[in-house]
Formats: C-alpha cells, structure tokens, sequence
C-alpha cells in the first residue's frame, strides 16, 4: 500500500513539469509552511532531555499543575458546554424577547482580550471591588479555582456556542412532530430526538471550549493565584528563573493533551453527518416548550447577559475613575495614561493588520493546491496548515522564540518575529475560510478556462481570486481580532520596543494599576469593534457575511 501511494505521488508529482510556474510556487509554500509551523514544534519538543521529561512526575509542583490544567479543563469545558446549550436552545427553538442581545452577547467576548473577564471579575468582586466592597462591604477571596472557572465559562462558551448552535438550528423539527403523535411526553422527546439530533454539535462545541480551556494563559495569569497550571508554570520557569528547559518541557506536557483534543475534534467533526433529513426545509414552528421551562431558560440567559454586560461596564466605568476602590469621581487620567502607551497600541493595530493580510494571503494559494492539486502530498499540507490550531498559544510562542534566535534566520527582538508567528497561529483560520470557499466554487469553471488555454496561474487569478473575495475578508478580520487581543503567543516575543497592548495591560493589572489597565483594555476593544462594524457592513454591501 505504501509503494503504491509513493508512486501515485510521483506520477502527481511528474504531472507538474508542464506547469514550472506552478510548480514554483507549491515548492516555495510548501518550505515556507513546513519552516514555520513544523520548526518551532520540534524545536520546543527535542530541546529537553530525558531527564527533564522525567522531572514532570517527579517535581510536585509540575505534576499538580498538570492535574490542575486537567481539572481546570474538565469543569471549564462542562459549564461552557452547559451554558453554549442554553443560548443556542433559547435563541433557536424559543420565542422569547432580547433574542438579539443574546446574540451580541455570544459575540462580545470573542473579539475581546482573553483576559478582560479576570480583569473586571476582580473589579467586580476583588478587594476593592465595587460590589464586594462597595455593596455588600465583604472581603472575598476570588483568586484560585473557583474565580478561573466562572472567568473562563463567560469566556469561552461563545465557541461552544456558535457550533451547537449551527447544529441545532437546522436540525429536523418533523421528527420531534412525529414523537408527540405517537404518545411521547415532553421529556422523552427532549430525551430522544432533540438531545440526539444535537449530540454531535454538543460534542463539538465541547471539544472546541476545551482546547481553548486548557491553552488558556491570559486568565490563569491574572486571576488564578497560587493555582498553578501548565501554562503559567511554564512562562514563570522561563521569565522568573530562566529555565527554557523546563518551560520547553512544561509546554510540551501541555501541547499533548491540545494536540489529542484537536485531532479528537477533527476526526469527530469530519465524520458525523449533521444532516438529519434532506429536501426543501420545513416551515413548521417549533413544538411549543412548557412556560416553566421556557421563562426558566430565558431567566438564565438573562442572569448570564447582566454578568457580561457588568463585566464589560465595570470597565468603562473603572476607565474613567480617579482611584478604583478610593476615590471614584470622574477622570480623564487614565486616558492620557492610554496616550503615553500609544507606541503599544500602534504595535498591535500594526502587527495585527500585517500579520491578518499576511495569512489570508498565504492561506488561498494553500487551499488552492490542497483542494484543486494532485500534488502527492495534499494531506499533509492539509495537516500542516491546521496544525497551528493545535498548538496552545504559549508553545507557539516558545517555539519562535528557540527556533529563529540562531542562524540561518535570526529574528530575536525584532516586530518580524511577533508578525510571522501571529501570521501563522491565524493561518488555520485563514485557510479553513479559504478552503470552504473553494469547495463551493464548481470544477467546472476551471476547467472551461483551461479549455480555453488559460494557464493555472491565470485561470487562479482572474477566476478564483474574485470568487473568494469573501473567504478572504472574513478570515483577514477575524485574524485581526484575534490578534490585537492576543497575548499568548507572544509573550515569550516581544522587546522593549516590540511590546503591544496586552502586554502592557498584564503589567498595570499585576502592578494594580486598575485604572490604566481599563482604560487600555477599552480602548483595545473598542478598535476591535470599529473594525468589526465597519467590515460587516463592507462585507454585507458585497453580500458576504462575516463569520466568527
């Protein structure tokens, strides 16, 4: 079997002397894909020795941060999945009022700093809190478990959301029409046809928190305490005692289980069919729900909607305070605060922008070998392109950090480091937008331009490239966004002249500079959301739609 897939790749292979431009082009994106994203993996993986490897069940410490990222990761993803269910139920399947702020709700937090929670729950609820002190005049201890889990359940159920989400809403309602003419109750048909129909979207979404959960840094950063985890551990072996042996070490102790819940993902999303009953789609409304349920689940998304918006006003609020927690009449201080940290703020608007041009770029020349090519290596392209999904933020930064600090590409303390690795931890965003997109352009286009005498080159250029207008944008704000809120990736990377936004925010919130950490974090936000209103409409004008 194997001889035989070598010689199908070779005659693909042979095929390609006709077309050397071609050729050319899918030599160089293959070295520049694998470089970059395969490098900095093994550079991270081999640097340890045995003897480091052993050390993580030996060092207490090490093995409880791993048990706490495993527990952390099982409790996060259990809630998130819960609360995800809830807002797509409500949302699909109820008539209920404020439908579209729950909508905006599952939005917000994926255009914000993966942190910004941690930074308003202690707002919120810290020493100084504005309810905790201020309201109920308590002392609470919100640092350690119990504070991460509620931070990362309001941060990442809108993953989980958006894929339970699409699987419930084109779910059959016939089969559930059909179970209450034939006796069943309520329960039985929740039991048996909803819950059922819904379960690979579950399982997805499920899948999807977790990965987010257990790669979470930001969060664990501000709010956990003395509560280690992996990824923390590992960025506190590097910056405080400058062990890269035990942070290289403690990154890959995190990137296995990342790499096993991403593979789990894709074989289980690539696999089940979400398609429950074929043909013209049904007008029926949904079977009406019991009032107590209904107002039940409305009542929830409600209370989960007032923390977010609190979330999200406690920041604007804490923006324009004299002293959070002592003096709270209205200031513009912080603001000129945000005016000295301009260079920052440019960096990541900067580094955000060319890093998202970059990889929608790169990723629709990909696609196209990977979906249109015989090229005898289209899997492992594919692979290699999706890889950087898998890998947690902190690793991939690490890795940048290893590999290109020596010859023969040496980008240490440079912006171009901080570009090419966020360029290419957005590429399997990019290129799954890119991807989709060509799946729905018919063959036959292609193949009519070829008849016609059009070489590859121009029949990519004259008829794909418009054809995936949309794909592009799409993936090009939405690496945006991810970027100029990240801060994972490029933590182990920046200087004193390459630092971005995040950076300094995760400075003034660990100094309790609550006021200017605000008032950075809105400001950051608030670029995002310009970004993302102003691309929506452009892309509605074009008749795209934008997704996250």
């Amino acid at each position: 079997m194997i001889s035989s897939r070598a010689r199908e790749a070779w005659a693909d292979a042979k095929r390609l002397k006709g077309d050397p431009l071609l050729a050319a082009v899918i030599a160089i994106i293959t070295v520049i894909t694998v470089y970059f994203v395969i490098w900095p993996i093994l550079k991270v993986v081999s640097f340890p020795r045995i003897t480091d490897y052993q050390a993580l069940f030996s060092n207490s410490r090490w093995v409880q941060a791993a048990w706490n990222s495993l527990f952390m990761t099982v409790i996060s993803t259990l809630s998130c999945t819960v609360v995800a269910f809830f807002f797509a139920y409500a949302i699909a399947r109820l008539d209920i009022p404020l439908k579209g702020l729950f909508r905006f709700i599952t939005i917000v937090p994926i255009v914000s700093p993966p942190f910004i929670v941690a930074l308003s729950y202690i707002l919120l609820f810290g020493r100084q809190g504005i309810i905790s002190k201020q309201l109920l005049h308590m002392n609470i201890d919100i640092y350690g478990w119990h504070g991460l889990w509620l931070v990362q359940t309001i941060t990442f159920f809108p993953y989980a959301y958006t894929v339970i989400y699409g699987v419930m809403k084109s779910s059959s309602i016939h089969l559930e029409y059909a179970a209450y003419n034939l006796g069943a109750t309520r329960w039985q048909v929740f039991k048996d046809v909803v819950l059922p129909l819904c379960r690979p979207g579950i399982a997805g979404g499920c899948l999807i928190a977790a990965i987010n959960v257990l790669a979470d840094f930001g969060n664990p950063m501000i709010i956990a305490g003395n509560f280690t985890l992996l990824p923390t551990e590992a960025y506190m072996q590097m910056s405080g005692w400058f062990d890269l042996s035990s942070a290289a070490m403690l990154s890959t102790a995190l990137l296995v289980p990342a790499f096993g819940l991403f593979l789990l993902n894709r074989s289980w999303v690539g696999k089940l069919s979400y398609i429950t009953v074929t043909g013209k789609e049904s007008s029926l409304a949904h079977y009406p729900v019991p009032a107590y349920a209904k107002w039940g689940i409305f009542g929830f998304c409600l209370l989960v909607t007032a923390i977010v918006l609190a979330v999200y006003g406690v920041l604007f609020y804490g923006a324009f305070t004299q002293t959070w927690g002592y003096d709270w009449s209205f200031t513009l201080k912080n603001m000129s605060y945000v005016a000295a940290k301009q260079r920052e703020i440019g960096n990541s608007i900067e580094y955000a922008l060319i890093s998202s041009v970059a990889a929608a770029l790169f990723s629709i020349p990909l696609a196209y070998i990977v979906q249109r090519k015989r090229i005898g290596i289209n899997r492992i392209l594919d692979f290699i392109a999706i890889l950087p999904g898998a890998v947690p933020g902190v690793f991939l930064g690490l890795g940048f950090a290893m590999a290109f600090n020596e010859p023969p590409l040496v980008l240490t303390g440079t912006s171009a480091i901080m570009i090419i690795a966020l360029m290419f931890w957005n590429l399997p965003v990019c290129y799954s937008a890119s991807l989709a997109g060509l799946q729905q352009i018919s063959g036959s286009l292609e193949e009519a331009s070829h008849n016609l005498g059009a070489g590859s080159f121009s029949t990519f250029r004259n008829i794909l490239l418009p054809l995936l207008q949309g794909p592009f944008f799409s993936g090009m704000v939405v690496s945006f966004l991810r970027s100029i809120t990240c801060l994972s990736v490029i933590i182990f990377l920046y200087s004193a002249q390459t630092s971005v936004g995040t950076v300094s925010i995760l400075g003034l919130v660990q100094n309790g500079a609550w006021g200017s950490a605000s008032a950075l974090t809105v400001v950051l936000i608030s670029i995002a959301f310009a970004i993302l209103g102003i691309t929506t409409f452009l892309l509605k004008k074009m008749g795209h739609s934008l997704k996250l």
